[in-house]
């Protein structure tokens, strides 16, 4: 509730956290928890933006800082895999149902769309209008926008 009446009075960056992810023991529990805790609220606040009609003009992101291995280890948990994870986009220039990429039987390797942090980064960016190439001056100095070595993902893009 607070994050939407936030962005209707035209705050343009708000970020809303949910901790206590970290599962390397007791993951099945833990995730009962966790997403119910997450599914609802997560639901509601898309859902009302769109009522709103602010869904159009607002990036919503949902991430992680890496994965949970697909392996349950001998504490009943997942540990940290960094090879492959999930991001969610949705909103501003994001292709509603879009999906991108993909990982193998197992979801251990990244099998087809291997981005990384960069290309996420000139994403954004051009999700909401911005030019990702562009470029800014801080003490006299050019600096890029975004990562010239990465580039958004188009096939993500409306």
């Amino acid at each position: 509730l607070l994050a939407r009446r936030l962005v209707e009075h035209g705050i343009t960056y708000v970020k809303v956290s949910h901790s206590n992810y970290d599962t390397h023991c007791e993951n099945f529990n833990f995730h009962l928890e966790q997403i119910g805790e997450f599914d609802g609220p997560f639901a509601t606040l898309v859902g009302d933006l769109y009522d709103r009609g602010l869904l159009d003009h607002t990036l919503i992101v949902v991430l992680s800082e890496f994965g949970r291995t697909p392996r349950i280890n001998a504490t009943y948990g997942r540990d940290h895999w960094g090879n492959a994870w999930s991001v969610c986009l949705g909103g501003a220039g994001i292709q509603r149902g879009a999906v991108f990429g993909a990982t193998n039987a197992n979801g251990t390797e990244v099998t087809e769309g291997e981005v990384d942090g960069g290309d996420l980064f000139h994403t954004y960016l051009a999700a909401l209008g911005l030019k990702s190439t562009g470029h800014f001056t801080v003490a006299g100095q050019k600096t890029p926008m975004a990562d010239p070595a990465h580039h958004p993902i188009d096939d993500l893009l409306i």
